[in-house]
């Protein structure tokens, strides 16, 4: 497995190559309200060199944005709603490299099966709802990238269940060995969601700063405005890992280093204590790189 940044995670078990949400590119803010946005062809090919199929949770421009390049160099299907294989085609994706799915359907791709999750996502100011425009042509805004619908998967690989959840809410949450999800949440969401799905490792996802070069160190994005002071907050990974740990004590937490590759798919190896004062002990896997995949 690697982390992409953002949402975007890879997975591969024998000759099949998962993508979830790949987004590399990291265009300007202002880019969110003006002037058209252009996928970054030098981020996506220096990291990107493999793909079979290629899962998309919902379609603004930070997880779809760099699907239909992607898809076009790797020859990798893309799954994904209405809206994504619209914006797949606009972009020059071939129609035989593109399946609509739906919450709640199932389906093989090769060594993994996968299930379509219904997903709750909230509304963040200059990102699009709805049915894509008509008549749209690239360079596209990013506001041209709408969704209209959100998923989380399950994916089954060998006898190992990897959740990548994408919504805000726990209902519809399922039992699995892995969990990647959000950072952001309150004690009592993941309270529920650990009692759910009874992982022995969570990662976290989406919570580094989307507009950072990809040249420059990784930051963590800013949390939900609040009443207070300060008014905003980047995210806490420790407070993260803290409330991971109390909502499930023999679970482990992995940060996982951008673009380092982590073997997940034997049983939980070693743990290793980092940080004492909050007692969260990430997992320290073998790691193994695969020809022509940075580590």
């Amino acid at each position: 497995m690697r982390w992409l940044g953002n949402a975007g995670f890879e997975i591969a078990s024998g000759h099949t190559v998962l993508l979830i949400d790949p987004f590399l590119s990291r265009p300007p803010i202002q880019k969110v309200l003006i002037g058209a946005a252009q996928p970054d062809m030098e981020a996506i090919h220096s990291h990107i060199h493999d793909g079979t199929h290629i899962l998309v949770s919902h379609t603004h421009f930070d997880h779809f944005m760099d699907t239909p390049e992607i898809s076009n160099f790797t020859g990798a299907r893309i799954y994904g709603s209405s809206n994504t294989c619209r914006l797949s085609k606009v972009l020059g994706v071939p129609a035989g490299q593109i399946t609509e799915i739906r919450p709640g359907d199932t389906w093989s791709a090769d060594a993994a099966e996968i299930e379509a999750i219904p997903a709750a996502h909230p509304w963040i100011p200059g990102y699009g709802k709805g049915k894509k425009n008509e008549n749209l042509q690239p360079p596209l805004h990013l506001r041209d990238y709408r969704m209209d619908t959100c998923m989380s998967f399950l994916i089954k690989t060998g006898d190992r269940r990897v959740l990548v959840w994408s919504s805000t809410r726990t209902d519809h949450a399922v039992p699995a060995d892995v969990l990647i999800c959000r950072a952001v949440s309150g004690q009592a969401w993941y309270d529920r969601m650990l009692k759910t799905v009874n992982p022995e490792l969570v990662i976290p996802s989406h919570w580094d700063d989307i507009f950072q070069p990809l040249s420059e160190p990784v930051r963590p994005f800013f949390t939900a405005p609040r009443l207070g002071i300060p008014p905003l907050e980047r995210i806490n990974l420790d407070t993260f890992s803290r409330r991971i740990k109390l909502a499930r004590p023999e679970c482990s937490v992995l940060i996982p280093e951008r673009f380092r590759e982590y073997e997940i798919a034997g049983h939980i190896q070693k743990k290793v204590e980092t940080s004492p004062a909050c007692g969260i002990y990430p997992v320290v896997q073998s790691l193994k790189k695969r020809k022509g995949n940075h580590p």
